[in-house]
């Protein structure tokens, strides 16, 4: 799934943020992540995971705006 950042500077906060959860994060662009978890076994509860992870860390973050597309 890709995450869009409103801010380029946050990917390199965001990573780390999905990783400490035991999702798979990478650079997807100069905005966006890219973010998976091998061995889904649920895909549509992984995809919930994710889109709720960049809310919990925009709370901690804020102003800087954080997207699933």
């Amino acid at each position: 799934m890709l995450i869009r950042l409103d801010h380029p500077s946050a990917r390199e906060d965001l990573c780390p943020h999905f990783e400490r959860s035991g999702f798979v994060a990478g650079l997807a662009g100069k905005r966006m992540l890219h973010v998976s978890r091998f061995g889904a076994l649920d895909p549509d509860r992984d995809r919930q995971q994710i889109e709720l992870h960049p809310r919990v860390w925009q709370a901690a973050n804020p102003g800087i705006r954080a997207e699933a597309v």
